[in-house]
């Protein structure tokens, strides 16, 4: 495997951890637990950061 894909095989997984965690930090958000908020503005952060092209914000405004 090259390191292309090594990178890809990494950034992948990293990219489903962050979801999934995510997905979790919003359902917690929605039960109004205590943290939920901030654990949902960093996860969608790290997410922003390590893919800014997926991002929903335009930042050419």
């Amino acid at each position: 495997m090259d390191k292309d894909a090594e990178g890809l095989g990494a950034d992948f997984e990293l990219w489903q951890q962050l979801t999934d965690d995510y997905e979790a930090a919003l359902g917690a958000l929605a039960r109004g637990e205590p943290g939920a908020r901030e654990r949902v503005v960093r996860l969608s952060l790290a997410l922003q950061q390590l893919h800014p092209d997926l991002s929903p914000v335009d930042h050419d405004c």
